[in-house]
């Protein structure tokens, strides 16, 4: 079968061997209990437990010759290309197994003394024709079952990594984006120190500026721990309050509850950028930058709270670091996030909600 995967091998040989037996075994006392409680439903002596060795003996014969006829179905499935070899193959193989199993199986019936036995090889093929017919043909289909199942499983599995490969590339993607556009920024911000004349801070800042870098190089996977987010959002401000002096003053704070809290990488530094680059640069006067963190029941809140009026909060996918985490929150939450951008006396402020994940519990990788 077309991508089969292989359901039976030479080094499981011994445990198949087993687990035959044992489902023969059932099938055997099944086949049995049913004349005993018949025979005592209808006020019989029921037959002696010699009568049932004849059964058992047949179906520990089909016990050993489970597993070969498991691998014929793996090794020659009946599909529409391939039906006539295949049909051919297991009707040759039903036969040789019903002509090679009943001499053994009447050897051992009449050493035992059982009753009511076939009374040559002849007659105990006659009689046990039909149901060892019956019994290859429903061997041949739980073979055909279970290389199905195996090959269903597999494609889940593949389908499921390539899935998550689409997942990393699209992520890695939109990262990228994010990084040249913070690096520009980032230069505007020192060349502009460099233009005032202010060489100490233009050295400060190009110091934090690769700290920032070096941060970003270091890839940790999709979601780390909200206090190295803090860490290097703090980075960054610390950064602009070197551009911008006593004009910007900044706060970063998370609530004990959600102080072990998974977030996506750089999920507040655009946020964090927009509020300095809409809501303090445009104003001659101070302005502030509050990062809040908040856990309300299953949900993680992220605040970025800038004192500005800010920009159009109408449109806020026409910024390209919005847009970028809006389609990265979409990737790897689905429905289960909100990004919104609003005002109100105070200023300016995005909110993220995402589904609260502590660090303990794991992280999403690449």
């Amino acid at each position: 079968m077309e991508g089969s995967v292989r359901v039976w091998s030479a080094r499981g040989v011994p445990r198949q061997l087993m687990l035959s037996f044992l489902g023969w075994t059932a099938i055997a006392i099944l086949a049995y209990a049913r004349v005993p409680l018949h025979a005592l439903a209808v006020g019989r002596t029921p037959p002696p437990l010699r009568g049932a060795l004849e059964g058992f003996v047949s179906c520990w014969i089909w016990a050993l010759f489970t597993p070969a006829i498991l691998w014929l179905a793996q090794r020659y499935p009946v599909e529409r290309r391939s039906w006539p070899r295949s049909v051919a193959v297991h009707v040759c193989a039903a036969i040789a197994t019903i002509l090679v199993g009943a001499p053994p199986t009447y050897a051992i019936s009449r050493w035992l003394g059982v009753p009511g036995m076939a009374a040559n090889v002849s007659a105990q093929i006659t009689s046990e024709l039909f149901i060892d017919l019956f019994a290859y043909a429903a061997l041949v289909a739980l073979g055909h079952a279970l290389a199905y199942h195996r090959l269903s499983t597999a494609e889940r599995l593949r389908t499921s990594d390539l899935e998550a490969r689409l997942l990393a590339v699209r992520m890695e993607a939109l990262e990228a984006r994010m990084h040249p556009h913070f690096l520009f920024n980032a230069l505007n911000t020192v060349s502009s120190l460099v233009r005032t004349g202010d060489s100490k801070a233009a050295v400060r800042a190009v110091a934090r500026l690769g700290d920032l870098l070096r941060t970003l190089l270091l890839d940790d996977g999709q979601e780390i721990p909200i206090s190295q987010e803090f860490d290097f959002v703090g980075r960054y401000l610390e950064l602009e309050r070197l551009r911008f002096g006593e004009r910007l003053s900044t706060s970063i704070e998370a609530d004990p509850a959600a102080s072990d809290a998974l977030v996506p990488r750089l999920v507040l530094q655009p946020l964090v950028e927009n509020a300095v680059r809409h809501g303090i640069e445009p104003s001659h006067h101070p302005g502030r930058v509050e990062v809040r963190a908040s856990r309300r029941g299953d949900m993680l809140e992220l605040e970025v709270r800038d004192s500005g009026t800010g920009g159009d909060v109408s449109a806020p996918s026409t910024h390209i670091g919005l847009a970028n985490t809006r389609a990265r929150l979409q990737q790897l939450y689905g429905d289960r996030h909100q990004l919104a951008l609003s005002r109100d006396a105070r200023g300016t402020v995005a909110k993220v909600v995402i589904p609260f994940r502590a660090a303990s519990g794991g992280s999403i990788r690449q």
